[in-house]
């Protein structure tokens, strides 16, 4: 497995994992949407230890719509966990991006 994949895979379930813990300390006052992006996101981590393109083409969507997310919810409130999320977004879009761009020229 190439390491930038090996990356995106790490990142996305210490991230899906981070959410839903985020999401229980708080009681749910965090909202449904910090759960469900934990569960996709942990998903999309064990998808990622796959062969093949698709799991690069959610892995590089799902978090750039999370990433958005977090970031309206960052301008509404300043939160430092939250803007952590949403740094692992971009790292993994990056990533995800550069392996299906280095897909497309070999």
């Amino acid at each position: 497995m190439h390491r930038a994949r090996t990356i995106a895979s790490a990142l996305l379930l210490f991230t899906g994992v981070a959410h839903l813990v985020k999401y229980f300390a708080s009681s749910g006052a965090d909202g449904a949407g910090m759960a469900v992006f934990g569960v996709i996101y942990f998903a999309l981590g064990v998808l990622l230890r796959r062969p093949g393109a698709w799991p690069l083409w959610l892995a590089a969507v799902l978090p750039a719509v999370g990433g958005l997310g977090g970031s309206g919810l960052l301008r509404e409130s300043f939160d430092p966990v939250l803007a952590l999320f949403v740094a692992i977004d971009v790292g993994v879009v990056a990533c995800c991006i550069w392996l299906l761009v280095a897909r497309r020229r070999a």
